[in-house]
């Protein structure tokens, strides 16, 4: 059986986004009800897409994937498959197994692969480097799925972090809006989704 190859995560992630994109694009022409609507939808699915290639791109490195550069990560364990892979990064090398992996955050992504891959190698080193931006986009994706208290207080730091005060902006126009930057935060997330894929693949 070859080997998986990561340049089809990042091809098909890198059109997932693109197809967001477009809806962007077509929703800035409709009211800001339809825009904010569409925005909050967009950013949704946009961090499925980042959460499920990340998680797809550590499998197929444990299973026997290189990178798009041609290096090969430093494995401390190789799967025969992506089933495989991801059952190694639950059990192998553990005391206790894990409950479940995540793949939204620089921290708990480490967690998930501390026993399959190096602890330098490049994958873990490219989520280190976008962790803010990951961390930015998952708080303003659970405001919009969950509105709890904690998700409040979360999304309440990412809009400190980019007004630099307390303001009570709501989501959606946080997302779309243009007043204080010339390019909107929905924009710019998926723009920084694209590099993100692209980077933890290159090696």
């Amino acid at each position: 059986m070859p080997a998986p190859r990561l340049e089809v995560t990042v091809r098909d992630a890198t059109a997932g986004l693109v197809r967001l994109e477009n809806f962007r694009a077509t929703s800035q022409s409709l009211s800001p009800a339809h825009q904010y609507l569409i925005a909050e939808l967009i950013m949704l699915r946009l961090f499925s897409l980042v959460e499920n290639a990340i998680e797809e791109l550590a499998c197929k490195l444990v299973a026997g994937a290189s990178y798009t550069n041609g290096t090969h990560p430093a494995r401390l364990f190789t799967a025969r498959s992506i089933d495989g892979a991801r059952k190694a990064m639950l059990t192998y090398g553990r005391p206790k197994s894990l409950s479940r992996l995540r793949w939204n955050g620089a921290r708990v992504i480490r967690d998930s692969t501390a026993k399959v891959l190096g602890p330098i190698e490049p994958f873990i080193e490219y989520v280190q480097v976008h962790g803010d931006r990951l961390n930015e986009m998952r708080q303003v994706r659970n405001y919009i799925a969950h509105r709890s208290p904690e998700a409040r207080a979360g999304y309440r730091q990412v809009v400190r972090a980019a007004y630099g005060a307390n303001s009570r902006v709501r989501v959606e126009v946080f997302l779309t809006s243009q007043q204080r930057r010339p390019l909107a935060k929905i924009d710019e997330y998926l723009a920084v989704a694209k590099i993100l894929v692209s980077d933890l693949a290159k090696g």
